[in-house]
């Protein structure tokens, strides 16, 4: 996921089909950072920090 973001973030990816692999690559992240959030959520909750 690091090299994902760093090549979204700090590179102009100017080959569509980079590009494309990029997005689908991260498309592929995304329940993985949501069960990740919602693991942050539980922490938080479980120490009564909200």
């Amino acid at each position: 996921m690091r090299f994902l973001r760093n090549q979204m973030i700090h590179e102009y990816i100017e080959d569509p089909a980079i590009l494309h692999n990029a997005i689908l690559t991260g498309h592929y992240f995304v329940p993985k950072l949501i069960e990740s959030a919602n693991n942050m959520i539980a922490e938080i909750e479980q120490r009564n920090w909200v």
